[in-house]
């Protein structure tokens, strides 16, 4: 059975997630978007101190692990691998929560740009 903590994460990823969609369509037609398919404080809370996230959609999947609260170290994995340029768009706050997005590339191919559905680190 879902409790009010995890019921009020799920809203508040469904509402950043149509947020994101929204400013997507206003702003970025050319891109495609991964969709957050698991996030380890929703999915499997308590595992370890990494958060770990996955997105996916259009052939790919994005790993990330995020580590520690104030200084962040966030590590993704693309798969398929190969060489892509990774760009972190976001706001810049030193509050606890920063909402972020990555921006992925792949200079010389004919591969769209994509980019992860918006999350709160």
């Amino acid at each position: 059975m879902i409790g009010p903590p995890e019921r009020a994460a799920g809203e508040q990823i469904a509402l950043l997630r149509s947020v994101g969609y929204a400013a997507f369509g206003r702003h970025e037609q050319d891109l495609d978007v991964l969709d957050l398919v698991f996030d380890s404080l929703v999915d499997a809370p308590g595992c370890d101190d990494v958060r770990r996230l996955r997105f996916a959609g259009h052939g790919l999947t994005v790993d990330v692990d995020v580590r520690g609260r104030t200084d962040l170290t966030v590590e993704l994995r693309v798969t398929p691998a190969g060489p892509v340029v990774v760009e972190s768009r976001g706001d810049d706050s030193p509050e606890d929560a920063r909402l972020v997005s990555f921006l992925l590339r792949w200079p010389g191919s004919a591969q769209r740009p994509v980019r992860t559905a918006w999350i709160m680190l």
